[in-house]
């Protein structure tokens, strides 16, 4: 068993999400085209199921699950609304009602097919890798079950068309994600900060990707990979250009530290567990969000990961214009908002022992960061 990490951002929940034990096979040729790669991509497959969950009844009235505020969305609707009664839309509306999982259990699995002219065939390199989340376990790959009326859907709409045309605006959405994400010097700073390497990682994107976003690692042949469900970029008019690409990065580098913090932390979890077992000190309860942070190793390692992005920006965007200020300032407010009080302590005492020596790994301020802890009262 294998763990994805989901946050979803309407309440900013991090829940496993489990795979079976052989959901990837890495080839040689899939190892020398992808090593020290980071690559972007709207998946074709998985685009249509978001097109199909966007277009049905849960999809239309979730705002949070779907981004509304494009003029891809209406672009959607306008295109397949005059296909929202078929088969395949009522199983995803079915399936979404049941429970808003639902969403990445079938954009995840989607991630193993591509077309072959009008059938969905499997790539053959991931296999059922999003099984459940929490207590929602499915035995059967949606993609597979339901394949015949995905593929019935897609003929009927011309998705594959309507796709084609948007290659475009999608190509546009992938140099965004170049200019202001910046996923090289976050993938380079974190691989000098652990010892821990991941030979790729692997943004999939959508336009119509709204709260959700999920993170996990495959490991095959020697290969690790890592993907990443991802939003595209956001612009704000009110920001500059720097901070732009800060804001941006901040939820890229959130998503991806959590497969370097993870394994880390889990080196002192005793030590953890013993210091943040002070549940009522760390979180506030009231806080319905914090619920899905159920042990103590979870609630240290969201402080962590957060509290990291400051480390990192330090060293990555400037000082003089106010930036790191606004920087440091953005990630207390959005950790109290998580229902994580201690934010702003934590993360100055983070960023001070990090500049004692800012070229040490991160693991040699772990002790240092917990010892501090245990002292909070």
């Amino acid at each position: 068993m294998k763990n994805i990490l989901l946050i979803c951002l309407f309440n900013l929940i991090l829940i496993p999400l489990f795979g079976q034990e052989r959901e990837v096979t890495f080839t040689d040729d899939f190892v020398k085209l992808n090593e020290g790669k980071v690559t972007i991509e709207i998946n074709e497959v998985q685009e249509l199921t978001h097109i199909l969950m966007a277009i049905s009844n849960v999809g239309l009235k979730d705002s949070n699950m779907i981004n509304h505020k494009s003029e891809y969305y209406k672009d959607v609707v306008n295109h397949f609304s005059p296909y929202r009664n078929h088969r395949a839309v009522d199983i995803i509306d079915s399936m979404l009602n049941e429970s808003i999982i639902y969403f990445i259990l079938i954009s995840s699995n989607a991630n193993g097919f591509t077309f072959d002219g009008n059938k969905l065939i499997q790539t053959n390199i991931y296999t059922f890798p999003a099984k459940g989340v929490g207590s929602i376990e499915i035995s059967e790959d949606p993609i597979l079950k339901y394949r015949k009326e995905l593929e019935d859907f897609a003929i009927l709409s011309s998705y594959r068309s309507f796709y084609d045309n948007k290659k475009p605006y999608y190509d546009q959405v992938k140099m965004d994600y170049e200019k202001y994400g910046e996923i090289d010097k976050q993938k380079k700073w974190l691989e000098q900060k652990f010892d821990y390497k991941i030979n790729s990682y692997r943004v999939l994107t959508s336009p119509l990707l709204g709260g959700i976003n999920a993170t996990t690692s495959f490991k095959d042949n020697n290969f690790k990979e890592m993907l990443l469900y991802l939003p595209i970029i956001k612009h704000n008019n009110e920001l500059t250009k720097e901070l732009n690409i800060a804001m941006n990065s901040r939820v890229i580098f959130t998503e991806i530290d959590h497969n370097y913090v993870g394994p880390l932390s889990n080196k002192y979890k005793d030590k953890i567990d013993s210091i943040f077992n002070n549940r009522e000190f760390w979180v506030d309860s009231s806080n319905k969000s914090t619920k899905h942070y159920g042990i103590p190793i979870k609630v240290f390692d969201e402080y962590m990961t957060w509290g990291l992005f400051i480390l990192y920006a330090s060293e990555h965007f400037t000082e003089n214009d106010g930036s790191i200020n606004y920087i440091i300032d953005h990630i207390n407010s959005k950790m109290m908002i998580k229902g994580f009080p201690k934010a702003k302590a934590f993360n100055k005492e983070l960023l001070r022992l990090y500049k004692q020596n800012s070229n040490n790994k991160i693991e040699k301020i772990y002790n240092n960061i917990l010892e501090w802890s245990s002292h909070q009262r």
